[in-house]
């Protein structure tokens, strides 16, 4: 680790865990605001906690199998550059590349009002294994905003002389007290396939609640949604942009019960609201050119019942 990056990263309060996830290092941010946590291994925000409140997200305490491909991706995990299973090769691992291969700090400061930053880069041509499984180059970025609450600056740039299809999500497991008494809303009139119905496309009418046993995608979604939970008294405000898909998700009872990287009950404490370009909104990066995904998070107090 580069030893300048090390001294700013101790001025922000920030440490290196090391060998804390998947063998890989841990980047560590203690605020008096906030606490926050970042994984190199598969470049994700796995943490943030403000000061007196529960984590915004969801961790297991299964710690899961701990091969390359094996299931430990809780926090905000990023699928990328393909969405779900890979159309065109079954082999290839579940939601991409980008979740399953050790990123690299490369720049930490503050941002003018304060907040803290912390950039963290994927490139293809560090990783043979990349370049063996992908027949495009790429460097990804990641840059975070850690304050009053958390953004997350998505960025992937095409190296290659053709376009790159690519579909993608930040798949945020926001933590809940209970998935039966959380609402999702803003959805109301949008339209979206449902994975747990033969992919039969309806539209959402009213809230989305209880927020079990959830695969659906939101075509051409609002850039804002609020994800409410009574139990921890506390409003989740979701913006996004450069996104026209919203996926939610969570496995109910039955499927949570095959998965090997959660213990029981684990599925009623957390429900994904995902910042997605995915099925009819998947889309080409030009030769050459860059795109950008952003993702923010608030979390407000809501009053006592």
């Amino acid at each position: 680790m580069d030893a300048q990056l090390m001294r700013e990263l101790e001025e922000l309060g920030g440490e290196i865990l090391p060998n804390s996830l998947r063998e890989c290092d841990e980047i560590i941010i203690d605020q008096p605001s906030f606490t926050a946590r970042i994984a190199l291994w598969g470049g994700h925000l796995v943490s943030f906690v403000p000061a007196g409140q529960p984590d915004l997200l969801f961790q297991s305490a299964n710690e899961g199998a701990q091969t390359r491909f094996g299931r430990r991706h809780f926090g905000v995990p990023v699928c990328w550059p393909w969405f779900g299973s890979n159309v065109e090769d079954e082999d290839l691992p579940a939601h991409g590349l980008a979740r399953y291969f050790r990123w690299q700090l490369v720049e930490v400061g503050r941002f003018k009002n304060g907040d803290v930053k912390i950039v963290i880069r994927l490139a293809s041509e560090d990783h043979p294994l990349i370049e063996e499984m992908w027949p495009y180059a790429f460097e990804l970025r990641q840059v975070f905003r850690l304050g009053d609450g958390f953004s997350i600056n998505f960025s992937a740039a095409n190296l290659t002389d053709k376009p790159m299809p690519v579909s993608e999500a930040l798949h945020t497991y926001f933590h809940i007290g209970d998935n039966q008494s959380a609402e999702v809303r803003g959805l109301e009139g949008v339209k979206y396939v449902d994975k747990f119905d033969d992919n039969k496309i309806s539209k959402q009418s009213g809230v989305v609640s209880p927020c079990e046993a959830l695969d659906r995608v939101y075509l051409n979604a609002p850039e804002v949604l609020e994800l409410h939970d009574p139990v921890f008294k506390r409003k989740f405000v979701v913006a996004s942009e450069g996104a026209q898909s919203t996926v939610l998700w969570n496995p109910g009872e039955a499927l949570a019960k095959l998965r090997t990287d959660m213990e029981e009950g684990d599925y009623r404490q957390f429900v994904c609201v995902e910042t997605a370009n995915a099925l009819d909104n998947q889309y080409e990066i030009p030769a050459g050119e860059m795109h950008q995904l952003r993702l923010t998070v608030h979390a407000e107090t809501t009053a006592q019942d």
